[in-house]
């Protein structure tokens, strides 16, 4: 078992940085290869709980006309690395649910390669991290078909001496006119010891397209702080409710209330809070 590189940045930064890729000490591979046959419309939840010695990997192929949500819910605490490779149609659709809940070490990449025209992608990713959690994102839209669109967001609740590394490619390639890609991120800094970094990418080989990308990371401000405790809000539960907002646009994404449960469990939250 020997260091192996992941979540390789596609451009190459400073290395001073520490965001050009991420070294882990693997195994073997585990690959799980499923395809959705042409306009067929499928839902598929995956709770990742594989070590730091293997790497999990899920290869999907979505032919054309078809859609998928892929739903996948990191919640352990021991190390965890995840592979999700995905090709997409034409008029194939995309839409992925990635929820991270603590883990003291995850390390997850996504590649899609949006390869037919008008094909969609997009990504919903929710974390929430403590003290000693750490958190490397690696992901991906690779455009090829004319037309196809991609959409990107990241809601992040980062507290005590979290970390976490979030780095987001669109890349378009030659061939992929009228394509739009779009990446936010949402972040809420807790702690002074919090450490977040963003790493948004856009290549681009095709003249006619149409990329953003945008960042909201930072830590309440006092005057609002202040004001919801002029309504009788304690400053605690004020940290709760703003975390809740940073995560719950995914979580409800889910549409599939057992794992809504599971997750509001691992949070902490209730049921009957979320319905209030």
């Amino acid at each position: 078992m020997s260091e192996t590189k992941l979540n390789i940045l596609p451009v190459p930064t400073f290395s001073s940085l520490g965001v050009n890729y991420a070294e882990r000490n693997i195994k073997e591979y585990e690959t799980e290869f499923v395809t959705i046959p042409s306009d067929e419309s499928r839902t598929l939840i995956r709770y990742t709980d594989s070590g730091a010695d293997s790497v999990e990997t899920l290869e999907l192929n979505v032919e054309s006309g078809a859609k998928v949500k892929l739903v996948q819910v990191f919640e352990r605490s021991e190390p965890t690395v995840s592979k999700l490779k995905a090709v997409l149609g034409d008029s194939a659709e995309l839409e992925l649910v990635q929820i991270y809940i603590g883990g003291s070490d995850t390390v997850s990449e996504t590649v899609t390669e949006l390869r037919g025209a008008r094909a969609y992608f997009s990504a919903e990713i929710a974390a929430a991290l403590g003290s000693g959690e750490d958190l490397d994102i690696n992901l991906i839209a690779e455009h090829r078909g004319r037309k196809s669109v991609s959409e990107i967001d990241l809601g992040a609740v980062l507290d005590g001496s979290a970390r976490k590394t979030f780095k987001g490619t669109i890349d378009f390639k030659k061939g992929a006119s009228g394509a739009k890609g779009s990446e936010h991120e949402d972040a809420l800094l807790l702690s002074e010891s919090v450490r977040s970094r963003t790493v948004p990418v856009i290549l681009c080989e095709e003249e006619d397209v149409e990329g953003s990308h945008g960042a909201t990371v930072g830590r309440l401000d006092e005057r609002h702080i202040f004001y919801l405790r002029s309504r009788g809000i304690s400053e605690d539960k004020i940290y709760e409710l703003m975390g809740r907002a940073k995560l719950k646009r995914a979580i409800e994404k889910i549409g599939d209330k057992q794992t809504e449960s599971r997750i509001y469990a691992a949070l902490g939250w209730s049921d009957d809070d979320e319905q209030e």
